[in-house]
């Protein structure tokens, strides 16, 4: 049987993970934002060969975030033009594809874009973009967005947003997904909630092990730069795994089923005409 810890070992394991995590912190914020983009590219070139068979009907992409994500599009769908801004794999493009929208699939990862391709059997127009930079499509030429999972690789949302709210058709929305602001920490995220900090985890996909770094604000930041982009917040869902998900992934959700993990936003432009 373990022993109890006492109130000072604890105090001190605690204070240790804390300089832990601000060293972590300091070490990725020297990353510049060159490295950082390339850094997570090649993360996601290397995940694309099993990002499919990994994710689709994992517990937490495929059985948690994404049905928060869909559940929070408009319908119907049929005939709309809709990019997904960060498609990884094409797991969202079919989804949209198949509700009959029209689809325009980007992503930082070019073997991202050519699982999507190969996912969406010619349907579709597919092609690679850093969300970085303003998009190379024309204004007012879709209805709707989504975005799952991608916006927190940027530091700076000014420039996305901006070119989001550029393309959009009046009446055009965007329905996003993020980690939840107050979801547990992460790596190089320490006691001070209020910091928009530069955070990592590690995650292993079949056989592929990768670092990556994202961005973690709290909840005025986030609501800040959508109202600064010319947005509002339409609605929003907490991603909660359901009855069939714990059955199935018992282990794996069982301890989140009642804890923060992913946020959806559905924003609105203020943009009328």
């Amino acid at each position: 049987m373990i022993g109890e810890v006492s109130p000072r070992s604890a105090r001190l394991a605690r204070c240790s993970r804390i300089v832990a995590g601000m060293i972590v912190a300091v070490n990725a914020e020297r990353i510049t934002q060159s490295e950082h983009f390339s850094r997570t590219r090649e993360a996601y070139d290397r995940l694309a060969p099993v990002w499919s068979a990994t994710t689709d009907d994992g517990p937490y992409n495929g059985w948690l975030e994404r049905p928060a994500l869909r559940s929070s599009v408009p319908r119907p769908l049929t005939g709309l033009t809709v990019l997904d801004a960060g498609c990884g794999a094409g797991a969202q493009c079919e989804w949209l594809l198949s509700e009959g929208a029209e689809v325009i699939g980007v992503d930082l990862s070019a073997a991202m874009v050519a699982e999507a391709e190969a996912r969406c059997a010619g349907r579709g127009r597919f092609f690679q973009a850093d969300l970085a930079q303003p998009l190379d499509l024309a204004p007012r030429s879709v209805d709707g967005i989504t975005s799952s999972l991608a916006l927190h690789y940027l530091r700076d949302w000014q420039t996305p947003l901006r070119s989001f709210a550029e393309i959009l058709r009046p009446g055009g929305w965007i329905v996003l997904s993020l980690d939840h602001p107050f979801a547990p920490a992460l790596a190089g995220q320490h006691d001070d909630y209020f910091d928009t900090r530069l955070v990592s985890d590690t995650w292993t996909k079949a056989d592929v092990e990768v670092t990556q770094h994202f961005w973690r604000r709290p909840l005025a930041a986030v609501m800040a730069e959508f109202a600064a982009a010319g947005f509002v917040i339409d609605a929003i869902t907490e991603a909660r795994p359901s009855s069939e998900a714990l059955q199935r992934f018992p282990v794996e959700l069982g301890p989140v089923s009642d804890v923060p993990t992913f946020i959806v936003y559905r924003l609105r432009s203020t943009i009328t005409a």
